[in-house]
C-alpha cells in the first residue's frame, strides 16, 4: 500500500527544555519576499498606513551567504532587552533564541504566528542590513540561516497569540517586542516542533489507531477542516462529499477554473505520514485525475484551542510530484502485500 510522508525538515533543537523565545509583531504579508506590489505589507501603525511596504518585507529573503536578517519595528530607534534572554549588560548579542514572527490577520482581530527563526542571534542594537527602503537604510535585529527559518503559507497560519487585554498576564502589549509568558511559550514550542518531524526513510510506519470510533472522529474533523479551508477560498457551497461513493477521494471542490478531487487524511499527532488505499492511490496516479488530485493532510486533527489542527495541502506539480505552497514534497513509497486465507 502506498504511503505519503513529509520530505525535508527535521527537528533542529532536540533539547528536553524549550529554548528562550522572543516575539516580534510585524506587518502581514504573504511571502515576505521583498518589495512586490502584489504583496503589500499590511499593518495598523503610521508607517504602513502611508507606505506600501515595511522593512519586514525582507525577513525571509536570503542573503548571498544564506542568512535571514529579520527586521522588527521600530528598527534602530530602540534597543532589544536581550538581558531578558540571558545576556549580560555587556553583551552585544545573544544566541540560540527562537524568534516568533506574528502579525495581525487582515480583516480580523486575530494576531497569528506567520513564521519563526530557530537558533537565532538577537542583537541589542539593530544592525545595518545594507538594504534600502524609501531612501533609508533598513536595520535588522534577528539573524539565522535559511535552514533555520520557517515561513508559514497563509492557510497554515492558525496559531493565535492573544493580547494582554484578551489574556491578562499571558498576552502581548502595545510594544512590537514581547518576551513571552511560560504557558504561551510551552504551547508555541510544541507547535514549532510539530513542523519538524521527519520519518526515517524506509523504516517508519504510519501510526495505527486501533480505536474505530476515534479514527472516525479524527477523519471527520479533518474533513471539516478541509471544507472550512475551501469555503474560505471559494465560498459557501463550493464542495460535495463523495466519501461514501468509494471513488478514490473524499471531496469534490468546485473552483472557478476546475473541479478539485480532494483526498483528506487526518492524523492525531505531528508526524506527517499516512497511507492511501489501493483505490485512492490508483485514482491519484490516473492521468485523467492527477492534475486535479489534492492530498489534504491534517495533523493534530483533534487539537483544541489554543492548540490548533495544521493542514498540509499537496497539489500536483508534474509527474509524480505533489508539493505544498511552502515547497514541501510528498515522498511516495509503494508497498505491496498479500491476503492469505485457508479453505
Amino acid at each position: 500500500m502506498p504511503s505519503a510522508a513529509k520530505h525535508g525538515g527535521g527537528r533542529e533543537n532536540n533539547a528536553k527544555t524549550r529554548p528562550r523565545i522572543i516575539y516580534f509583531n510585524i506587518g502581514w504579508m504573504i511571502h515576505y519576499a521583498g518589495l512586490d506590489d502584489a504583496d503589500p505589507t499590511l499593518g495598523g501603525h503610521g508607517f504602513l498606513r502611508e507606505n506600501r511596504h515595511g522593512a519586514e518585507a525582507y525577513n525571509f529573503v536570503p542573503t548571498k551567504s544564506g542568512a535571514l536578517l529579520g527586521y522588527r519595528p521600530p528598527g534602530s530607534r530602540d534597543q532589544t532587552n536581550i538581558n531578558r534572554l540571558g545576556a549580560t549588560p555587556q553583551d552585544a548579542f545573544v544566541d540560540d533564541i527562537l524568534v516568533v514572527w506574528m502579525a495581525r490577520e487582515p480583516g480580523t482581530s486575530r494576531t497569528l504566528i506567520v513564521g519563526w527563526y530557530q537558533n537565532a542571534r538577537i542583537y541589542r542594537e539593530a544592525q545595518n542590513s545594507n538594504r534600502m527602503l524609501n531612501g533609508e537604510i533598513e536595520y535588522y535585529t534577528a539573524e539565522t540561516t535559511v535552514k533555520h527559518g520557517k515561513l508559514l503559507p497563509p492557510e497554515e497560519r492558525t496559531f493565535e497569540i492573544r493580547s494582554s487585554s484578551q489574556s491578562p498576564g499571558e498576552g502581548f502589549g502595545r510594544s512590537p517586542t514581547w518576551y513571552g509568558a511560560d504557558p504561551v511559550d510551552d504551547r508555541v514550542w510544541r507547535y514549532v516542533q510539530s513542523f519538524g518531524a521527519k520519518p526515517a526513510k524506509g523504516t517508519k510506519k504510519p501510526p495505527r489507531n486501533n480505536n474505530p470510533e476515534l479514527r472516525r472522529k479524527v477523519e471527520k474533523n479533518a474533513v471539516k477542516h478541509a471544507i472550512a479551508h475551501y469555503e474560505g477560498r471559494y465560498g459557501k457551497g463550493c464542495w460535495k462529499t463523495v466519501e461514501e461513493d468509494r471513488v478514490g477521494w473524499d471531496l469534490e471542490i468546485f473552483a472557478p477554473d476546475r473541479s478539485l478531487l480532494v483526498e483528506v487524511k487526518g492524523l492525531m499527532g505531528p508526524d506527517l505520514i499516512c497511507e492511501l488505499t489501493p483505490n485512492e492511490y490508483e485514482k491519484m496516479m490516473f492521468a485523467k485525475h492527477r492534475p486535479n488530485y489534492i492530498v489534504y493532510i491534517v495533523n493534530n486533527a483533534l487539537a483544541e484551542r489554543p492548540a490548533v489542527p495544521v493542514a498540509s495541502i499537496f497539489e500536483h506539480i508534474k509527474g509524480r510530484i505533489w508539493r505544498t505552497a511552502d515547497g514541501r514534497e510528498l515522498v511516495i513509497a509503494e508497498r505491496t502485500g498479500a491476503r492469505l486465507s485457508c479453505g
